[in-house]
């Protein structure tokens, strides 16, 4: 068995991928589409072992992160 890597957004499987860092890059990507991404600072907290979830906050704010819908799931993968 390998560990595959799905990226979820609000608990829905959008894609995999062979590396964590790979997984994590494109639902980075996907989720500055649409966002001026230069106005944000942006982490990824393992949030329980195997799940690393997207934070983001704006940098003109001195708050806490936050969440985003964005998340990164180890699994296994089964090969026949």
């Amino acid at each position: 068995m390998t560990t595959i890597y799905v990226a979820i957004q609000s608990e829905t499987p959008m894609h995999s991928a062979d590396t964590l860092q790979a997984a994590q890059g494109d639902a980075l990507a996907r989720h500055t589409q649409y966002l001026p991404a230069e106005n944000y600072s942006f982490r990824w907290d393992e949030y329980a072992p195997g799940v690393w979830r997207l934070m983001s906050r704006h940098k003109d704010r001195k708050g806490r992160y936050s969440w985003t819908g964005r998340a990164v799931h180890a699994v296994e993968h089964v090969t026949a």
